[in-house]
């Protein structure tokens, strides 16, 4: 099988459309039989199983529940909408619908039902002996429950199917409903619980809030009655204080300024120790008006008592009363300056006791502040558990009447989209779809056994299959002869028929060529002539063997043929009959068996050319083999049937010997060494490429050995037509000359 499915592979390029045509009409019986064998089985093994009916039921599964009571009323166990909660929540009810539990509620329920008609369970059209008593049964019988029913989602949506298959119409819409029935009240059930169970708890943590409530109202007011915290909050009192601090820490700031400058007049006043007013610096009282004044008219008059003393003497009057003048102008500066000195000493004491008061002030503020910093972080603590509390339990409280409420209104995120029906008509088998694909896979499978069994012949279909399969050289073909024999085998060495004639007719195989000299086998026959005198033109095989690889291969219809060929042409041809256990070649040309022949030849009891007998046809001589010896082998290889072959070759033009087949005795292998050619003849369709390769290497093992070539016998040129024009030519060359290969006869056209 492995080689020749590599044969097949390495001839897929040859595979024309001719060459497919050719094998599918060479096997078209043997596809015809499988392309409607394959669709009828199936249609009767298809018929006889049971009828399945499929019934289903949709449900739209939705991620919340219907908001009866607004968009602020939220459900236990709603979840935030996204899309991967929605995915998340609808997969998660696909789970819950494949589930054990519920695939067990729905058998108890259906161990409490029956159909209409019926008084079993109806769960035993599902599972056949069921105990609805023992509660294991369900748990051990899980698998046909999931066999019979299948969830289908239905893309881009929040239905999904519930789609169950069973013997019984009636059983299959009752699965699919009870499944859809005891999922929303499985659903149902479980929201109803899980809000009653939050009820409960926002109902007990709401009492606990209230007390912890009540007790942080006491203390906060407690609180403010040790403090005196009454009508105005800690908050205003702290902004009050921190106003007050920022003040007294601004006039703080501004009497240290004042300090600063005083205290360097004040340092400055008492470094003065000059009693010249014009060389005291004295801001103080370059400040005042009066002291200007003072500073100006003493200048004045002292520079009028200088030009004085510049005119008069010391003592002079005008002087005197000049220097009075300047004194007292002076002395009027210096008790400026004593008091400028007072009026700073006194400014200095006043900062200093200023800033002191105000140090002390800002102090006291500052551990007011603190202190009430103490109280504003007591008192915002217990108003931080208040506000939280009162919070707190007003959302408890609200959740908890919602949770209430949520239990009376049983809403659901499920429903019912379609219930399921009882179908009308079985889903499966599918007969027609059935046999339809049966006939478009038996078609194939016709096609692909055609061309696998043409795979698998390893017999000699053409030229190729000699050429490079086997390495023989092609001589050429003989066409098959649509005739039935008369008085020998068709192509064969067989023996006589009973009841047939010796004499050879028009119907003769054997004869066709003497018969139908314009057909298109004559013209083979004449071709393969020609090539064996163009092989060797100067030094022709004058002896030629004539062999097969086995038996019924028409070696010997070949040689008469072959023969009748050469002898047209001129040529004294002598046929040998060297088949000495099936002696046929007097058959074939119509002469009686005599016992004289070649045997008595070769053990010396007679000349050989006595026994040679002439035919029916000219230049056709025909040696036979006269009575069969009991041993052929030692008779060709002696030495007696050498010197005949000799002389005979030195009588005739071409001598062609008939042999047994080569694999069957060792006398072909004998014959080729002693002729000057061999030709193997291979019948079409019926020679192995091995049989015939063995035989090759049996006849030529000796390389005195001249294997000539291999003739393709009894080729039926209906099936041979893709193999090429050389076929197609020899074909029609019969047709042309008005010869019916058929039937061997003129033509009627």
């Amino acid at each position: 099988m492995a080689d020749a499915l590599e044969r097949l592979a390495a001839e897929k390029s040859g595979l024309d459309f001719g060459t497919v045509t050719a094998i599918f009409r060479k096997r078209k019986w043997l596809m015809v039989i499988v392309t409607l064998a394959v669709p009828a089985l199936v249609a009767v093994i298809v018929s006889k199983q049971p009828k399945l009916f499929r019934a289903t039921a949709s449900l739209v599964i939705d991620v919340s529940v219907p908001q009866y009571l607004g968009a602020g009323f939220r459900d236990v166990v709603e979840m935030e909408p996204s899309w991967w909660s929605s995915r998340e929540a609808l997969e998660t009810e696909f789970r819950v619908l494949r589930s054990d539990s519920l695939a067990v509620a729905v058998m108890k329920d259906l161990c409490r039902r029956q159909l209409p008609g019926e008084s079993q369970p109806a769960l035993r059209h599902l599972i056949a002996n069921v105990n609805c008593n023992n509660p294991a049964e369900y748990e051990n019988n899980l698998k046909p429950f999931r066999d019979a029913l299948t969830i289908d989602p239905v893309k881009e949506s929040r239905v999904v199917n519930l789609t169950v298959v069973s013997r019984s119409p009636e059983f299959a819409a009752l699965l699919a409903n009870t499944t859809s029935t005891i999922y929303l009240e499985r659903n149902l059930d479980r929201r109803l619980s899980q809000s009653q169970y939050a009820a409960t708890w926002l109902e007990g943590e709401y009492g606990d809030l209230a007390g912890q409530l009540r007790s942080a109202e006491q203390a906060l007011v407690e609180f403010k009655k040790r403090n005196n915290i009454v009508v105005v909050s800690l908050e205003d009192d702290q902004n009050e204080l921190s106003a007050k601090r920022k003040r007294i820490a601004t006039e703080l700031s501004n009497v240290e300024v004042k300090l600063i400058n005083i205290r360097a007049q004040r340092e400055m006043l008492a470094s003065i120790h000059s009693t010249d007013p014009l060389t005291d610096f004295n801001p103080e009282l370059g400040e005042k008006e009066a002291a200007v004044k003072l500073k100006e008219l003493y200048m004045e008059q002292y520079g009028k008592l200088l030009e004085l003393r510049s005119k008069y003497l010391e003592k002079h009057p005008a002087v005197i009363a000049m220097e009075a003048r300047v004194n007292a102008i002076k002395a009027d500066l210096t008790r400026e300056l004593e008091q400028s000195r007072k009026n700073v000493e006194l400014e200095y004491q006043t900062l200093l006791k200023q800033s002191a008061d105000l140090k002390t002030a800002l102090n006291g503020a500052t551990t007011q502040a603190l202190t009430l910093e103490t109280r504003a972080s007591e008192y915002n603590h217990l108003k931080r558990d208040l506000d939280r509390l009162v919070k707190l339990t007003e959302q408890v409280g609200g959740r908890g009447q919602e949770t209430s409420l949520a239990t009376h209104l049983k809403t659901n995120n499920a429903r019912i989209l379609d219930a399921a029906r009882a179908p009308t008509a079985p889903f499966s088998p599918e007969v027609p779809r059935a046999v339809g694909i049966a006939a478009a896979i038996g078609v194939l499978f016709a096609i692909g056994l055609a061309l696998l069994l043409e795979s698998l012949d390893n017999t000699i279909k053409s030229q190729e299959d000699l050429e490079k399969a086997v390495g023989i050289p092609f001589l050429g073909i003989i066409p098959s002869i649509g005739i039935a024999p008369k008085g020998a085998e068709a192509a064969g060495n067989g023996g006589r028929k009973p009841g047939r004639s010796t004499e050879p007719g028009v119907d003769s195989k054997d004869m066709y060529v003497w018969t139908n000299p314009k057909s298109s086998v004559a013209e083979c026959c004449r071709s393969i002539r020609t090539n064996l005198l163009f092989m060797s033109p100067d030094h022709p095989a004058r002896t030629l063997l004539i062999t097969s690889a086995g038996p019924q291969e028409g070696k010997t219809t070949v040689a008469v043929n072959m023969a009748i060929t050469l002898a047209q042409s001129g040529l004294s041809v002598l046929l040998v009959d060297t088949d000495m256990r099936r002696p046929r070649l007097h058959r074939a040309l119509g002469l009686p068996p005599l016992a004289e022949g070649l045997s008595k030849a070769v053990v010396g009891e007679t000349d050989v050319f006595t026994v040679v007998r002439d035919t029916p046809i000219p230049n056709l001589f025909l040696l036979p083999c006269g009575a069969s010896p009991p041993n052929p082998a030692e008779l060709l290889h002696s030495e007696r049937f050498r010197r005949i072959v000799a002389d005979l070759a030195g009588r005739y033009d071409r001598v062609i010997f008939d042999s047994p087949p080569v694999g069957a005795v060792t006398d072909p292998a004998i014959l080729a060494r002693l002729t000057d050619g061999t030709i193997l003849v291979a019948k079409a369709g019926r020679t192995g490429r091995d049989a015939l390769a063995r035989a090759r290497r049996q006849v030529a093992s000796d390389s005195r050995v001249n294997l000539l070539g291999c003739i393709i016998n009894n080729l039926d040129m209906s099936r041979q037509r893709a193999y090429g024009a050389y076929y197609y030519y020899y074909s029609r060359y019969g047709t042309y000359y008005g010869v019916d290969e058929a039937a061997g006869r003129p033509s009627s056209a």
